[in-house]
């Protein structure tokens, strides 16, 4: 597929916006960045890398902790875009996972927090809460990240390849050669 292509589908918005929370993830502790918001939001332990150019067109990286392995550093330094990760969002002592489709920016295989309620249809009333509180999440942070794409997207650039290249060379940021 072209650049453009992938520009007309607005496809590379939501790459983006996976990177974007991959390295908060691990440079931030996963914050949203807003203010008073204590949820954390990590890329957890599947990743799917895609290119259009090169030999391998596409790159599983699964199991264990892949979102700091050196493989997956190196295939983002090579010009690798994220198109699906396995998220795993926190606040308080819920937990939500889900796996994030960059292209379209859909949720799929959601695991909610575990309900308290006994009948079923307080159960339903509950996973349709934690089903639109998990995902409001989400929005708060694609909100952050548009604003902060929007006020300076050289400035977000930057700082997403400081981060690639850092994961690549430096020590206190690459958690295999300690």
């Amino acid at each position: 597929m072209k650049p453009l292509e992938l520009i007309e589908q607005g496809r590379f918005l939501g790459e983006e916006f996976l990177l974007w929370l991959w390295m908060r993830g691990l440079a931030e502790g996963g914050t949203s960045g807003i203010e008073g918001d204590l949820s954390a939001c990590f890329v957890d332990d599947a990743v799917q890398l895609v290119s259009e150019r090169g030999d391998v067109k596409e790159l599983s990286l699964r199991k264990g902790n892949p979102a700091e392995s050196r493989e997956a550093f190196e295939a983002l330094s090579r010009g690798m875009r994220p198109n699906k990760a396995k998220v795993r969002l926190l606040s308080g002592d819920m937990e939500w996972t889900f796996v994030l489709n960059a292209a379209t920016l859909d949720t799929s295989a959601m695991k909610l927090p575990p309900t308290q309620s006994k009948d079923h249809a307080g159960r339903v009333a509950d996973r349709l809460f934690l089903l639109e509180e998990g995902l409001a999440h989400l929005e708060r942070r694609f909100t952050t990240f548009l604003e902060d794409r929007v006020e300076d997207p050289q400035s977000m650039e930057k700082s997403l390849g400081d981060w690639i290249q850092a994961g690549l060379w430096d020590d206190a940021t690459v958690p295999w050669e300690e």
